[in-house]
């Protein structure tokens, strides 16, 4: 996952944000040794306010089980944090054919928030 932007720790999350989204994922990603989650859009920025919570997980085989696992986790997520906008998206990566453009977008500007 050389493209995420690990070095950028700085995203609008608290601490108890990240600690309980880090248990999300240890539950819901622990089979999958290649998993990598992402977050983009607003929250990586210091200066905008709001906005939804944006998730890339990459990874080949989670890809596999995409609708059930993001449902699962944006279910899991908002009983966590509390009811707000989710979004989750798994994919095996960018550089897989047929990938959205956003996906590429996600995984070239987001920031690896996991593990």
């Amino acid at each position: 996952m050389s493209n995420l932007n690990s070095s950028r720790r700085v995203v609008r999350l608290d601490q108890e944000e990240r600690e309980r989204l880090s248990a999300l994922f240890r539950m819901y990603l622990h089979e999958y040794s290649d998993a990598v989650v992402c977050l983009y859009g607003s929250r990586i920025y210091l200066d905008q306010r709001g906005g939804d919570l944006d998730l890339l997980i990459v990874s080949q085989g989670a890809a596999r089980y995409a609708y059930e696992l993001s449902k699962k986790l944006r279910i899991a997520i908002k009983e966590q944090l509390g009811d707000q906008r989710v979004d989750v998206v798994v994919s095996p990566g960018p550089q897989v054919s047929g990938q959205p453009a956003f996906v590429r977008l996600a995984f070239l500007e987001g920031v690896q928030i996991w593990p």
